[in-house]
């Protein structure tokens, strides 16, 4: 029986496009992209010629017959027309992050979608990542205890220092909040479950940033320090910055009644998911004299007591395409959910836009969306 290959169309030629085009086939072997698409023609050739598909408009790749799922890697402002165009033409999505900048046009994707018995699925995929399914993995085995909190931090000086056209970072749908805010939500949600309320300040460390050789207003807060409470009960806290240098703080942690979990960057995905147990520090303080055991638990030398934790599911060196790939996977079968659902997008999205809501109001924000965790992949 011939395997079934899912067809793709990559909207958007810019500088992520090729990391999806290099993986979905190449490595993810149950689709194949077939098509691009650009509003600049010239780029869109440019890179169909490099991986030999087609190059052609929007409208006749969301018109081609062999195309399954429509991959959106554009700018923020345009993901939701173009997702719910490509849901009139009887496609399914996988867009990049977010998946729209209103919650209400997310819930009009939602709509759509669920009309048509089509599905809208997002990015980050990287909660399908090995590391983030290994640190859900010991939760769900209760290897920490109770969960109690969950802190996340990007710190960083924000993209102009490495993008070639950044300006749309900067721009409404942008900001740190929006652009990388959904790694590490969509981590701690995938993990731990939905947020129930929240409270977040904001604040812009620069009203023009000088970017190569031209000035770019800042039209949105860069500095953002919020406070979530899960509906199971984790506290949680995020700072996310484009006008910082570095931080020595966690990147994504999560605290237990019996342990922690020291989980890699929900972004870059480098390094394993460690593991420090109460009673194993306990056993170690208490060796030596009152004082200096007190000392060394706060010492790096402590943080070496934790363990690397086996991975729940192999690694993949190709994160993006994951959630797409999953997708493929889940129209082949036929009777699959997607696991970076719309749902969960939705949920993310109205997350990040109350935190301007709570930084201009000065109150707490309960939340009006929820979700359910995916479903592991281990």
């Amino acid at each position: 029986m011939e395997k079934k290959i899912i067809g793709v169309g990559v909207i958007g030629c810019g500088a992520f496009c090729e990391a999806y085009i290099s993986s979905l086939g190449p490595v993810f072997e149950n689709c194949r992209v077939i098509a691009c698409s650009d509003i600049d023609m010239d780029r869109a050739k440019e890179v169909a010629d490099k991986w030999k598909i087609i190059p052609c408009t929007t409208d006749e790749l969301l018109a081609n017959p062999e195309i399954d799922i429509a991959v959106i890697v554009t700018g923020p402002a345009s993901h939701y027309p173009l997702t719910m165009q490509a849901l009139k033409a009887g496609k399914h999505v996988y867009c990049e992050k977010p998946m729209a900048i209103t919650v209400e046009q997310t819930s009009n994707i939602i709509a759509l979608a669920e009309e048509k018995g089509l599905f809208v699925t997002e990015a980050p995929d990287t909660i399908l990542d090995s590391a983030m399914q290994t640190a859900r993995k010991a939760l769900d085995d209760g290897l920490i205890g109770r969960p109690l909190s969950v802190t996340m931090n990007f710190i960083g000086p924000g993209p102009d220092w490495w993008h070639p056209r950044p300006d749309f970072f900067y721009k409404t749908g942008g900001g740190p909040a929006m652009d990388m805010g959904p790694y590490y939500l969509s981590a701690a949600v995938s993990i731990l479950g939905p947020i129930e309320q929240m409270f977040a300040y904001a604040s812009k460390g620069f009203d023009v940033r000088k970017i190569q050789d031209h000035d770019c207003p800042v039209d949105v807060d860069t500095d953002y320090t919020a406070v979530l409470k899960f509906r199971n009960g984790v506290i949680g806290n995020i700072n996310l910055s484009f006008d910082s240098v570095r931080s020595y703080s966690p990147g994504f942690e999560i605290q237990g009644t019996e342990g922690v979990l020291f989980i890699p960057d929900p972004n870059t995905l480098t390094g394993e998911v460690r593991y420090l147990n109460r009673n194993k520090l306990k056993t170690e303080v208490q060796k030596r004299e009152t004082f200096k055991g007190v000392a060394w638990m706060y010492s790096p030398e402590a943080l070496a007591l934790a363990e690397v934790l086996p991975r729940a599911v192999p690694p993949c060196t190709a994160h993006r395409g994951l959630g797409a790939a999953d997708l493929a996977d889940c129209l082949i079968k036929g009777d699959a959910k997607p696991r970076c659902s719309m749902y969960i997008a939705r949920h993310i999205t109205e997350v990040l836009l109350a935190f301007d809501i709570c930084a201009k109001t000065g109150m707490p924000y309960n939340m009006q969306t929820t979700c359910e965790r995916p479903d592991p992949v281990y």
